[in-house]
């Protein structure tokens, strides 16, 4: 058979559409085939099983399930438990503006939020929260407790709180507001005319915040300014497209996304001009928990060589949520594209990443990529900083004073007997020794390994023995040698405990802007940072510094 001018051509097309359509009709098929499997599966468990089956039990299990299969960021929302997520899609959520915590066995307010119903109405920090409406608070778990506290505008909330020094308990009756979430938690100026602004979420408004402050902060012309993103677990894609905007060039470049279907794949571009002029230094303060936006905040500036990225390397999510409305109490939140940096570098760390994204985790045959100066850069470890400063290792026994909450209890004693206290606070050296004696005289000091060595060994001998008056008299020696340990821990961790009291007094006072604010006078990330800004020549080196 001879064919004419254009017929194999033609042909062609035609032999590779029916192609085509043949494997989607065979991929569309097994997709049939296990939908139909799993509702066979499920029809046939609630209809014969030995025991009857809660159908939306069920239902949740077999979604559960699938999810698995998935990443850690895929999942199944109820509304019930959905606060952190109306937050930050909202910038909003239903309640009364309370920071809480547990402390021994109680439930208790570590601070009011500025300007909520509970500030106006006077619960103070410290405050014990004795029943929730007409739920006990004893052995209540504290996000059932904040579930409890949370609901929708207009409703009441009635709480019974122990206050110290008052001989009877307090009812409170409040009327739920909706709540912004103030996701610049603290901004204000450092020495030198360094800015200063703590991001602790990306959700709805945080960029319009962000903007808000470091205008504020540049009506003083600012010799630098420093954004704070550690232990900042991210939030919204826009609220951290919309924050780069700030800082980088119109119609730069921000972000690319790629997923397995076109409405996957976008490119985001700069809309506007930068809001500081393109000389002020400015450094980005990352640590492990920064996440998600906050890593594309970072990486964004850093790949622009915009800001010194300093700290400590970042948590390493790479891969983009989109969220559906399944039922009217439940929602799907689902991982639908991975983000690429302006170098074109890929972030998620591999370690998190389960197999069924691992296979494209790098997207090419090299692990190198580079800024705008030619600084190397490696994909899939998160944002590794330009200037590496650890925090200072917390000691075991500042570890036991935070997680026993002794620096809270003893500010709240201080703001007490100390009345028309007011900040900055800053304590002498002093202070620490009176904060021993004042744990000692409350029997609340930590024990040491020693002194739990000591009291477990007590019963180990029998007391008519020999041995028993001996170990007695070695105890007696241990003892003494634990007291004068203590004393020597304590010593050695002056500063870090100095740092805790006037963080924790500074709460009591002012709240949580004002406990960030008093943290930052023995921050050592931030006090280098403040030095490297302060040298323009180390940073342009830090910037410009081209890597082979």
């Amino acid at each position: 058979m001879q064919y004419r001018h254009g017929s194999l051509p033609i042909l062609a097309l035609l032999m590779l559409t029916l192609w085509a359509a043949s494997l989607y009709t065979q991929s569309n098929t097994e997709r049939v085939d296990g939908e139909s499997a799993i509702k066979k599966v499920y029809q046939t468990i609630l209809n014969r099983y030995v025991a009857e089956i809660d159908p939306e039990k069920l239902s949740n299990a077999a979604i559960s399930g699938m999810l698995r299969e998935l990443d850690p960021y895929s999942q199944h929302i109820n509304d019930d438990n959905s606060y952190r997520l109306d937050a930050i899609t909202k910038g909003e959520y239903g309640g009364v503006g309370m920071h809480l915590g547990r402390m021994n066995d109680s439930l208790i307010v570590i601070s009011p939020m500025d300007g909520t119903p509970a500030f106006r109405q006077g619960i103070h920090a410290g405050d014990r929260i004795i029943k929730i409406d007409s739920i006990w608070t004893r052995k209540l778990d504290l996000n059932k407790a904040a579930r409890l506290v949370r609901g929708k505008k207009g409703t009441l909330l009635k709480l019974l709180i122990k206050r110290e020094g008052e001989a009877e308990l307090i009812t409170f009756e409040l009327e739920r507001e909706l709540i912004k979430v103030p996701d610049v938690s603290y901004s204000g100026l450092l020495e030198d005319r360094m800015g200063y602004v703590k991001l602790s979420n990306f959700s709805k408004f945080s960029a319009e915040d962000l903007e808000k402050a470091i205008r504020k902060l540049n009506r003083v012309h600012l010799n630098g300014l420093i954004i704070d993103l550690r232990g900042n677990p991210g939030g919204l894609l826009s609220a951290a497209l919309m924050s780069a905007d700030l800082f980088i060039d119109k119609d730069a470049l921000l972000l690319e996304t790629r997923g397995r279907v076109n409405q996957s794949n976008k490119k985001y571009h700069a809309r506007r001009r930068p809001i500081v002029a393109p000389d002020l230094p400015l450094a980005i303060l990352v640590d492990g928990g920064s996440a998600s936006a906050s890593e594309i905040l970072s990486g964004v500036l850093q790949d622009y060589d915009r800001a010194v990225v300093i700290g400590e390397s970042t948590f390493g999510k790479g891969l983009v949520q989109t969220v559906t409305r399944l039922t009217p109490e439940t929602r799907l939140k689902l991982t639908t594209a991975k983000y690429y940096l302006p170098s074109g570098r890929l972030i998620q760390k591999r370690e998190i990443a389960t197999d069924v994204i691992y296979e494209d985790l790098l997207t090419t045959e090299t692990n190198a990529f580079y800024s705008g100066n030619h600084r190397r850069f490696e994909a899939g470890g998160g944002v590794t900083p330009d200037l590496e400063v650890e925090d200072l290792t917390m000691s075991r026994l500042e570890r036991k004073l935070w997680r026993k909450r002794l620096f809270f209890r003893y500010a709240l004693n201080y703001e007490e007997t100390h009345p028309g206290l007011s900040l900055p606070m800053h304590f002498a050296e002093s202070q620490v020794d009176s904060f021993y004696h004042w744990m000692e005289n409350q029997d609340l000091l930590p024990l040491s390994e020693l002194e739990r060595w000591i009291s477990k060994s007590g019963g180990v001998v029998d007391s008519n023995s020999t041995i028993f008056n001996k170990m007695n008299s070695l105890r007696t020696e241990l003892e003494a040698l634990a007291t004068i340990q203590q004393q020597e821990e304590i010593n050695q961790n002056r500063l870090q405990i100095l740092s805790g009291l006037e963080t924790e007094l500074a709460n009591v006072i002012g709240g949580n802007g004002a406990r960030v604010a008093a943290s930052l006078q023995h921050d050592p990330v931030v006090l280098k940072t403040i030095e490297l800004l302060a040298s323009r020549t180390e940073l342009k080196t830090i910037l410009t510094q081209k890597s082979d």
